[in-house]
């Protein structure tokens, strides 16, 4: 059983958006000691896995131009050298 803070912070909600959760009866509370409200975990793990798909967003797919950059701020250096050792080799070929 879990409290409402547990179940708050399980979901990662706000308080008003469980109060919605059991107003439209997608979760059930129940009352320990008749003033505690605790909330079954199974309910909360079946209510987690529906609304997740809806707060998870999906990112978005990068352009040409921008996978191009960030390739390119994160292999310069090897770029470069593999530029400068091709120059190198290139000039003592030749002479």
């Amino acid at each position: 059983m879990l409290t409402f803070e547990e179940v708050k912070n399980f979901l990662d909600v706000e308080q008003s958006q469980v109060e919605k959760f059991l107003e439209n009866g997608k979760l059930r509370a129940y009352k320990i000691g008749g003033t505690y409200i605790r909330f079954r975990k199974e309910e909360v793990l079946n209510l987690r896995f529906e609304i997740m798909p809806q707060k998870t967003k999906l990112p978005k797919k990068a352009s040409l131009g921008g996978s191009l950059l960030e390739f390119w701020r994160f292999n310069n250096f090897y770029i470069l050298s593999i530029l400068i050792v091709a120059a190198l080799v290139a000039y003592f070929i030749k002479t």
